[in-house]
């Protein structure tokens, strides 16, 4: 009996040394499946989003050339970034196929936080012709699960275009003397002041001649400079002439004709201007076009005289007076060449032992060699400025051609200093800055070939 009880309670003892070996065993495995189910596993891709797409060619950001810079903003998206290649090697840009240089692309991480960067994509001086297409390759951007982004393709929907629009200018005769100007072109331009822009054609009337360079611009901001060249327009005519005694009367029509150009040519710009006139005809008001001028003379102030060939009275100074104007009105209309002009200073007003109106103080001959005296300032107004501009330039000895002066501004080197040539020209206003641009490039010169 007792070694059955024993027995019973050996038994009693292994089986439950048996149960607590397996239960450690169990709790063991418990905790280790607990600790497996805690790994972050990352299934998600990097992400790559257009914010934004600007251009410095304002008002027609949809075309660019070399000038302008395109910025295309994006964000990659991803906060466990293992490798990350966005760089300007890595990045393509494509002109209508063809890769864009990587010196003309830059990249800037513009922010940075601890799920996304935004970086601007910069590109300068573009060369070549056609869409802009920005790619962003597979596998730029790497996580830390090796997951990859996408190929990311962006459309810019920008031309890139470095052609200058071709230009044909012709003029026709149309009603009462006028010009029709047209130019055709072989792109779309933007808007030109002054002219009437349908499909692909610019056009404009003219009352009078004129040559000048009109700029036309495309979309893309490159530019062309088209010869205009009215030459036979009679609805308005505005005539000029310069005399000097060793030459005699010159004339001009249109703002590339100069007036004492010969003097200049034969190198003799101390030949002065003696005397200016001036005649407007057409269809358009007489007084339209007014003038006064300065007269310097050997006879000096108050004093009058009369010029050699017309026979016309003038003052020393402003002619008629600082507050007065001449114009084809005027009472004392000479005539040139059987047609009337309204005169500034006379003929011999540089001639040895020549008097004022009174037969008193002679020009001595070692004065009359020097030719010291004429037409030194002018002023130029017009009746009505809703149209019209009238520009004019005049050349001084030793100096060159001064700046261009309008509507109603006196131009003038010195008082005591006459001119030796003259330009002028009437155009509507909207023509007016070409016509000046192309002046100011002669200023301090003696260039007499346009």
């Amino acid at each position: 009996m007792r070694n059955l009880k024993k027995i019973l309670l050996l038994i009693i003892i292994f089986i439950t040394v048996i149960s607590m070996n397996s239960f450690v065993q169990g709790k063991y495995i418990f905790e280790y499946t607990s600790t497996v189910a805690k790994i972050d596993i990352d299934r998600n891709p990097p992400k790559i989003e257009l914010i934004s797409i600007s251009n410095t060619n304002t008002g027609y950001e949809k075309y660019a050339n070399k000038t302008h810079t395109i910025t295309v903003k994006v964000k990659v998206i991803e906060k466990n970034i293992k490798e990350n290649l966005f760089n300007k090697n890595t990045i393509i840009a494509n002109i209508e196929n063809t890769r864009v240089n990587p010196e003309q692309l830059e990249i800037k991480e513009i922010e940075k936080t601890s799920d996304s960067i935004v970086y601007d994509i910069i590109l300068k001086q573009l060369n070549g012709n056609g869409d802009l297409v920005i790619k962003i390759p597979e596998g730029t951007i790497v996580d830390k699960s090796f997951n990859v982004n996408q190929e990311k393709i962006i459309n810019t929907n920008i031309i890139i275009d470095n052609i200058a629009p071709s230009a044909n200018f012709q003029e026709k005769v149309i009603t009462d003397g006028k010009v029709e100007a047209n130019i055709n072109l072989s792109e779309q331009i933007r808007p030109v002041e002054g002219w009437n822009l349908s499909n692909l054609t610019l056009k404009k009337v003219f009352t009078n001649n004129v040559i000048y360079e009109l700029k036309v611009i495309d979309f893309a901001q490159n530019e062309t400079k088209v010869q205009i060249n009215i030459s036979k327009a009679t609805n308005v005519e505005l005539i000029f002439a310069s005399h000097n005694s060793e030459i005699g009367w010159t004339f001009g029509h249109t703002n590339y004709d100069i007036a004492g150009k010969e003097a200049i040519l034969r190198k003799h710009p101390d030949y002065k201007t003696e005397a200016l006139a001036f005649r407007l005809k057409g269809n358009i008001d007489k007084d339209f076009v007014r003038v006064r001028a300065f007269v310097y003379s050997h006879w000096g102030q108050g004093s009058k005289a009369v010029c050699g060939d017309s026979g016309m009275i003038y003052s020393y100074g402003q002619n008629p007076s600082t507050t007065t104007w001449k114009t084809m009105n005027s009472t004392d209309l000479v005539t040139l060449n059987g047609e009337k002009y309204f005169q500034f200073g006379g003929s011999k007003i540089n001639i040895y032992n020549r008097t004022d109106i009174n037969g008193k103080n002679p020009i001595p001959e070692e004065v009359a060699n020097r030719h010291p005296y004429g037409i030194s300032a002018i002023t130029m107004s017009l009746k009505d400025y809703s149209y019209y501009s009238i520009l004019y330039q005049i050349l001084v000895d030793k100096v060159g051609w001064l700046e261009p002066c309008s509507d109603g501004q006196e131009t003038k080197y010195s008082y005591d200093k006459p001119m030796t040539a003259i330009r002028v020209t009437l155009v509507p206003k909207t023509e007016k800055k070409y016509i000046l641009e192309k002046w100011k490039q002669d200023v301090g010169t003696f260039n007499v070939n346009n």
